[in-house]
């Protein structure tokens, strides 16, 4: 989530927010108005660090909060590579959960079946082979009273 004016992020002690536009700020050094990218962008002004060299730099900042903005990126980037690592951790668990627990089976020596009618059904791994004919017989009667509504 952004920040706000004068939201949680330290960087909000060196400028002050743009009247009129939610993510403008104003440096307090140079007074260079940044109208928009928000507490962000004032960073990569301050720390001379813009990844996409599109800021002007702040020429009156010292060595010290230039440091001290530098650490604060870094430690945000470092966040967020945290963040997608755990991200695709609970979807590679979730993916794994979810197509280990279930298989596929074609049922091809069903006798009732006419010849190209080729059901498809997902069953759960534990499920007793009484149970999935109940199953089955299930989808078959929701199918037919599905198409004799049409």
């Amino acid at each position: 989530m952004a920040s706000e004016s004068g939201g949680r992020d330290p960087a909000w002690r060196y400028c002050t927010p743009l009247d009129g536009h939610k993510n403008g700020t104003i440096c307090n050094y140079c007074r260079l108005t940044i109208k928009s990218g928000g507490i962000t962008r004032l960073k990569f002004h301050l720390s001379h660090t813009d990844p996409h060299s599109n800021n002007k730099k702040c020429p009156n900042v010292s060595s010290e909060v230039k440091q001290e903005v530098k650490q604060l990126l870094e430690h945000k980037s470092k966040a967020n590579a945290k963040k997608a690592a755990d991200m695709e951790e609970i979807r590679a668990e979730l993916r794994g959960t979810m197509g280990g627990k279930h298989h596929t089976l074609v049922d091809d020596d069903d006798e009732e079946e006419e010849e190209g009618d080729e059901d498809v059904y997902m069953y759960s791994e534990d499920i007793h082979p009484d149970e999935r004919d109940e199953y089955r017989e299930a989808v078959r009667a929701s199918k037919a009273s599905e198409w004799n509504r049409e």
